[in-house]
């Protein structure tokens, strides 16, 4: 049985979603989220074997207080990074194991110990807009699969159990155009200048969010645009958008 959260925060699409995997025999859907931050704690307390996830959600707001990541390649990228974490931990204690005293299992004894599982579950990345720059920025955050929402659900459903063998399952028109696209020509703090200007932020706004002057949130802004061959902050908003590249 393939354990599965499906996160997406407009609900009645999320519903449909569930209602139609649960008909297959070989799925169980045991938890669902509507934002980043619950999506992680759904993650932590059911530990599905997939993760279907939605691009563009809102944070949402954790158990401590701070906010969520701020889309699904973030959220992507944030289990990624507690993946490798948890797995040099776990060799860091194999490696403990077979060194200690007599009598204490050795680490290839612990892991062979139980049935294989994973720190953190294998994703699909789903999103409305076909655009390739997503799909180059949801490989790199560490997901497995990456479909558009209208795919058929038998598609849907194959690749699930695709990915949940350990294969990467693309949808095959994205691929064809991140190709053709390329990668981002932004630098880190432009492609954050610019989702801030995006989120309709101010200059100031922006700047406060970035721990960064003004100016130097208007230069980031501003090589942004020649970089992208438009005029203003608004068409570099909108060129870097239509491309996935924020």
């Amino acid at each position: 049985m393939i354990r599965l959260v499906v996160a997406d925060d407009q609900s009645i699409l999320r519903s449909g979603l569930v209602a139609l995997l649960r008909l297959e025999p070989d799925l169980e859907v045991v938890g669902e989220a509507a934002d980043g931050a619950s999506t992680l704690a759904t993650v932590a307390e059911h530990s599905p074997d997939v993760l279907l996830l939605d691009v563009q959600m809102p944070a949402g707001t954790r158990a401590d207080g701070t906010p969520g990541p701020s889309d699904g390649i973030a959220l992507a990228q944030e289990l990624h990074e507690l993946q490798a974490a948890q797995e040099a931990q776990a060799q860091g204690a194999g490696q403990e194991g077979t060194t200690g005293p007599e009598g204490r299992a050795s680490g290839s004894e612990s892991r062979a110990s139980g049935p294989e599982s994973r720190a953190q579950p294998r994703i699909i990345v789903l999103t409305t807009f076909g655009r390739a720059g997503y799909l180059r920025r949801t490989m790199e955050a560490g997901a497995q699969g990456f479909m558009v929402k209208d795919t058929p659900v038998e598609r849907l459903v194959d690749a699930i159990r695709r990915v949940d063998q350990g294969l990467l399952v693309v949808d095959p028109e994205l691929a064809a155009q991140s190709l053709s696209v390329g990668a981002s020509p932004l630098t880190t703090k432009e492609t954050e200048a610019l989702q801030g200007a995006a989120a309709g932020g101010s200059t100031a706004k922006i700047a406060a969010t970035l721990f960064l002057s003004e100016g130097t949130v208007r230069n980031h802004i501003s090589s942004a645009i020649g970089k992208l061959g438009v005029a203003n902050r608004a068409e570099a908003v909108r060129a870097a958008s239509d491309n996935g590249w924020i």
